[in-house]
């Protein structure tokens, strides 16, 4: 740039400010107090472009960034904590931020691409052609029962022998589809299940079961918390399929390394389960 052009650039430029950022005389230029301050500003701003273009350089090559997981703790699967401990430590340039989301909720933002995986159980999925799924776990489905139930000390009951029973549900807020999924099943089985009172949690359905309320139907997965108050007895359902579920366009590097290391710790139960 010539001198002439430059002169008339910072002249411009304190125009725009409103103030000198130069003393000039004959002999020196130096900076004014308004044009160390200015200079010191902009030297931050080229400082974060100059990080913001590393960034994305990282992003590019799969180092960095974020990876966005959502996922409803309550479903309990030990592949996805193990899968986040193995990410992290192979990525720790990378952040890793976590949702505790619903279902409903996990797919809103997955198919909007503002979250890369999610999990969820299969059953309760819709059909959607972005839609991509991985499963992870089968799970078969058995009800709580109060141990004095008549049927409590049995391996295994046939979902038609409770027919008569009242169910509890989970809060429909807090588990939106469980109702009618679990209206679905009884119909299979030949009868319309007769629903009572709802519990936000999973403590607060086993405590309704040992009062007697009523029964639940569970995956055995998750059945695993407390088992001193009830009985859990396997019944004749198909069993659930926990799955990781994200956007078949999503081209993130980081989500494929992430499936990648869910793919190879699912090979590894499977195996260890096999022998």
């Amino acid at each position: 740039m010539t001198q002439p052009a430059l002169s008339r650039q910072i002249l411009a430029l304190e125009e725009e400010l409103d103030e000198r950022l130069l003393d000039r005389n004959r002999v020196s230029v130096q900076l004014t107090d308004a044009g160390r301050t200015f200079y010191s500003q902009t030297c931050k701003i080229l400082a974060q472009v100059d990080m913001a273009v590393a960034a994305v350089h990282e992003v590019g090559e799969g180092v960095g960034g974020e990876l966005i997981i959502c996922n409803d703790w309550r479903m309990g699967n030990q592949l996805v904590p193990a899968s986040l401990i193995e990410f992290r430590a192979r990525h720790p340039r990378a952040e890793v931020t976590l949702q505790d989301k619903k279902v409903k909720d996990q797919l809103k933002l997955i198919l909007n691409q503002r979250a890369h995986v999610g999990f969820a159980v299969r059953e309760l999925l819709p059909k959607h052609r972005d839609l991509r799924e991985m499963l992870l776990l089968r799970s078969p489905l058995g009800v709580f029962l109060p141990p004095a139930h008549a049927l409590a000390r049995r391996q295994s009951v046939r979902l038609a022998e409770l027919a008569d029973e009242t169910w509890i549900l989970f809060d429909p807020k807090e588990v939106p589809d469980y109702q009618d999924y679990l209206k679905r099943l009884c119909r299979l089985s030949g009868f319309t299940p007769r629903f009572g009172i709802t519990a936000a949690t999973l403590e607060g359905l086993i405590g309704r079961v040992a009062s007697g309320y009523g029964i639940a139907l569970m995956p055995e997965h998750i059945m695993r918390t407390s088992m001193e108050q009830v009985a859990f007895v396997l019944t004749d359902c198909s069993p659930i399929e926990l799955c990781a579920i994200w956007h078949g366009q999503n081209k993130s590097k980081l989500l494929q390394q992430y499936l990648n290391i869910l793919r190879r710790n699912l090979t590894l139960a499977k195996s260890k389960s096999a022998t």
